[in-house]
């Protein structure tokens, strides 16, 4: 009966969201995902073929609408000129206000996506935020200094430490509400006054 195979099926993508979170898409061992579904092995392989589809199956929503707001940002990043790229802290407020929805939402996956997903196709995903995170910061600067190879390397260092510091955070196991909390003071961090700090580079 077709209620039964979707009990199935959900007690597989509960048991994989588990190890894949736990162990990460290299290590997560599909003989595991089936023994903790209740499931045989072969039973397993008659729903998703492989490891990557399983994962693919559990990941892609989320990455996806993630992806989508990171491109109407980019957009917008792309698009603004010297006179209106200095709202850094609203761009970066919105961005990790979005990343806080799917902290409610979906917050095993977005471990997953942040933390557990080398091997699999969303492991650039930190990259590809830290790249959007430095074009943000690059743009509120004064032109004149946009060029300079000291202050690329101190704005990338920035981002990348910014990105990482949520993935850290991510990574305890807190609560949503301990997670808001520890990122909106990693961000005040890193956006306070930093026009005036960078002007100082």
């Amino acid at each position: 009966m077709q209620y039964l195979k979707d009990d199935i099926r959900k007690k597989i993508l509960s048991s994989a969201l588990i190890e894949f979170k736990d162990k990460g898409y290299l290590d997560a061992s599909m003989r595991i995902i089936a023994s903790k579904s209740g499931i045989a092995l072969g039973s397993t392989y008659r729903y998703f073929e492989n490891k990557e589809s399983l994962f693919n199956t559990l990941i892609e929503p989320v990455y996806d609408k993630l992806l989508l707001y990171l491109v109407k940002i980019q957009v917008q990043v792309n698009t603004c000129t010297g006179e209106n790229c200095t709202e850094v802290p609203a761009y970066i407020m919105n961005l990790l206000n979005k990343i806080l929805e799917f902290v409610e939402e979906s917050s095993s996956e977005l471990v997953i996506i942040f933390n557990k997903s080398k091997g699999s196709k969303f492991e650039n995903f930190k990259n590809e935020l830290t790249s959007l995170v430095y074009d943000i910061y690059i743009k509120s600067i004064d032109s004149n200094l946009r060029e300079d190879d000291d202050t690329k390397i101190v704005v990338h260092t920035i981002s990348h430490d910014l990105i990482e510091g949520i993935a850290f955070i991510l990574n305890q196991e807190y609560d949503g509400n301990k997670i808001k909390i520890l990122i909106d003071k990693l961000v005040y961090f890193y956006i306070t006054d930093i026009d005036k700090r960078f002007k100082k580079l």
